[in-house]
């Protein structure tokens, strides 16, 4: 039968004419676990996105794959690659379209490819030194060294085009199932079925992980200016997407409700190591035509059914953001400043009538730093720079209006919790 593949043809009469060579490719039949080893140890130490798929059916996959391409290319070598159905390289298209079909990254597929090349290379590379004596042995390198080349380039452009395909095809569906794992995961759910938990650990959201779950929001300019929110949240996306690595994050990332939602997953640490990131490139500060961005991140949670809560943490600390604080940790909160700022209509009630006579006076200031010197008179002074003497007369002077003793540990508790209520 007829190569339905010209370039088939091409490199059967190349190997026709360099025997040595065929000779070494008919070799690596015995080698084909060795050759699966080989990249798929090199893929999950070179390729987060191809490490991030990894699960069971996967890796049965991918050896499976190997072995067919490992097999495609012994039979190049003999002259004997056909299709009853005129497409020898069927089994890439095949390939290509389960890879899609799972959110694989084409980019992780056609790394998979280079790899296999180095490894192809490498391997018959070594067993032609073995005949570094003979003359043919030069020849059949630079023959071998071209045809890998073409080879997985022609293999890989057959896959490109079949999971592009595959992937107008599925756009859609995949885009629900993206948004359908991230509204089971806001609330708690664990991933229903085996395409969203695929999509899961594709992402990088994988069992034993710890959690955290981070809330970005632009807030429209005071200075009267018009700005595109939709933009700034999309910018704000896309450098999310850039500064939570791969390597280092599994992430789901959208826009809902005009807030940029990221759940994000590491091995330990995550919401710190979230804020390290974020701080290292900048994140929050306002840029000179963009809007400034406020982002607060939750605590850690190991369990999914804890990201509820983690949602709340995060809009709580995104509260205490602004602009001079754009990055709001919840676990950096401070308990009393949450308390109070969190306080009701009831507890605003309770703010004795007395307060207006200290508040915003130098009773008010010098009863903070009293309370920040830990009642030390003298301290309090050089805080201040003035006199003990002013000091006393001043506690003595909040005593009088209050007739709450600042000089009492529970007097100043009372005294700076009322201040920082009206303040708030």
């Amino acid at each position: 039968m007829p190569f339905a593949d010209p370039k088939i043809a091409e490199w059967s009469e190349r190997f026709r004419k360099h025997p040595l060579a065929r000779s070494v490719v008919a070799g690596l039949r015995r080698r084909s676990a060795e050759i699966w080893q080989r990249t798929f140890e090199l893929l999950q130490r070179e390729s987060p996105e191809y490490r991030n798929s990894v699960d069971d059916e996967f890796t049965k996959e991918s050896r499976s794959h190997c072995g067919e391409l490992l097999r495609a290319i012994i039979a190049v070598s003999a002259g004997k690659l056909e299709a009853p159905d005129g497409d020898p390289f069927a089994f890439v298209r095949t390939h290509a379209q389960w890879r899609a079909q799972r959110q694989v990254p084409l980019i992780a597929s056609l790394h998979a490819y280079r790899l296999a090349h180095k490894t192809y290379w490498g391997i018959t590379h070594q067993s032609l030194l073995r005949y570094a004596g003979r003359k043919e042995t030069i020849g059949s390198l630079t023959m071998l060294s071209g045809f890998w080349i073409e080879f997985f380039d022609h293999v890989g452009a057959i896959l490109e085009e079949a999971h592009a395909e595959q992937e107008r095809l599925g756009t859609a569906q995949n885009t629900r199932a993206y948004a359908g794992l991230m509204d089971d995961l806001l609330r708690g759910r664990e991933p229903g079925n085996a395409g969203t938990r695929r999509l899961a650990t594709f992402c990088g959201i994988r069992p034993g992980s710890t959690l955290a779950l981070a809330l970005a929001r632009a807030f429209a300019p005071t200075d009267g200016k018009q700005m595109d929110l939709d933009a700034a949240l999309r910018s704000t996306l896309q450098l999310i997407q850039q500064v939570l690595p791969p390597a280092t994050f599994g992430k789901l990332a959208d826009i809902r409700n005009d807030e940029v939602t990221v759940i994000v997953s590491a091995p330990a640490d995550t919401a710190r190591g979230v804020i390290r990131a974020l701080r290292r490139h900048g994140f929050g500060r306002r840029s000179k035509h963009g809007l400034p961005v406020a982002i607060g991140v939750s605590l850690d949670t190991t369990r999914v059914a804890g990201l509820p809560e983690a949602v709340e943490e995060a809009r709580l600390a995104l509260d205490f953001a602004g602009a001079g604080q754009p990055l709001s940790y919840f676990g950096d909160i401070d308990l009393a400043d949450f308390l109070i700022r969190r306080a009701d209509q009831a507890a605003l009630r309770l703010i004795p009538t007395w307060s207006r006579h200290i508040a915003s006076t130098e009773l008010a200031e010098t009863i903070r730093a009293f309370a920040e010197c830990s009642l030390n008179v003298k301290q309090t002074a050089r805080h201040l720079g003035v006199h003990t003497n002013t000091v006393y007369f001043r506690l003595n002077r909040i005593q009088k209006i209050t007739g709450v003793d600042p000089r009492a540990f529970s007097g100043a508790v009372l005294l700076v919790t009322v201040l920082r209520m009206m303040a708030r």
